[in-house]
């Protein structure tokens, strides 16, 4: 059991002062326990109070917590230096660290481009129905004198995307940061699959509809698959030891997803934003700005 009065080192005390108030080694900690991975804070006393007796008598010894280790963020060896200092190896506490994460929520993120994002809080953010898209794109092509020249072959086009991983199913992230620098293009044109289906020549009709758009979205763990919440466990573990090393002031920043099969109810939507300045992928990195910052539902609550 790690505790202050064990380990008077400053480093240690640091280390372990947050979770005074925790049951040490309680999968407890987590139910109903709310947390964000850009904010350590919210999950790092959780997590230590959680590996306290999973720790070898001389485990701190072996961690030597606020030592800076030359170690890439997401360098596998942070796993390899946590094993050493708990009594059963990483995987055996990654899996049991997933199994008690089941009760607790996450903070999540779903990037979009709608003109009403009041219609996801209440209907909640549902699962790709590809007979709905399909009828959204032949409407878009429909209304659009620009794409008056994609009318007589819409069917031919989607017929060219071979597309079968989205359907019934819906992604969010749990680092938006990573979202807005690397795949934007979900904010600034909405769908993927439509997207891919208008092409380059035809995708910038879909900036003319909505606003780009962040989602945050409170998701309960025990709807991921227990494969995901190890992928999860995994990175918190091996974060949690880079932040007791080297103490840096920022959190890694990770692309993980989440890839559920069900829809996200509206309740469990907290927030939204309309990004205005985004770098789209799909044209070379450049600097997308949004003329629109409101949607509806921003009008409605003014």
């Amino acid at each position: 059991m790690i505790t202050a009065m064990q380990w008077t080192d400053s480093d240690v005390d640091h280390l372990v002062a947050p979770t005074r108030h925790l049951a040490q080694g309680d999968d407890d900690v987590w139910r109903n326990h709310h947390f964000i991975w850009k904010r350590p804070d919210t999950w790092t006393p959780q997590l230590t109070a959680w590996l306290s007796p999973r720790f070898r008598r001389d485990g701190m010894r072996r961690l030597k917590p606020g030592r800076f280790r030359a170690l890439c963020w997401d360098d596998s060896e942070w796993s390899d230096l946590l094993e050493r200092c708990l009594v059963a190896d990483f995987d055996y506490h990654a899996d049991a660290l997933a199994n008690a994460l089941d009760p607790a929520v996450i903070r999540t993120f779903h990037g979009c481009r709608s003109d009403d994002a009041g219609s996801y809080f209440r209907d909640g953010l549902r699962v790709h129905d590809r007979a709905a898209m399909t009828a959204q794109v032949k409407a878009i092509v429909a209304g659009s004198d620009k794409l008056t020249w994609m009318r007589d072959r819409v069917d031919t086009a989607i017929a060219e995307i071979e597309n079968e991983l989205d359907p019934g199913r819906v992604y969010v992230v749990a680092d938006d940061a990573v979202l807005l620098k690397h795949a934007a293009h979900y904010l600034i044109y909405g769908s993927e699959w439509i997207s891919a289906i208008l092409g380059a020549a035809g995708r910038r009709v879909l900036l003319q509809r909505g606003v780009p758009t962040l989602l945050e979205i409170d998701l309960p763990l025990r709807i991921s698959s227990m494969q995901t919440r190890t992928e999860l466990a995994t990175k918190m573990l091996r974060e949690w030891t880079r932040l007791a090393c080297n103490r840096p002031d920022w959190s890694a920043p990770i692309d993980f997803s989440f890839c559920l099969r069900t829809d996200i109810p509206a309740a469990w939507i907290v927030r939204h934003s309309h990004p205005a300045e985004l770098r789209d992928p799909l044209e070379q990195g450049r600097i997308y700005r949004s003329r629109v910052l409101t949607c509806a539902h921003c009008a409605s609550q003014s």
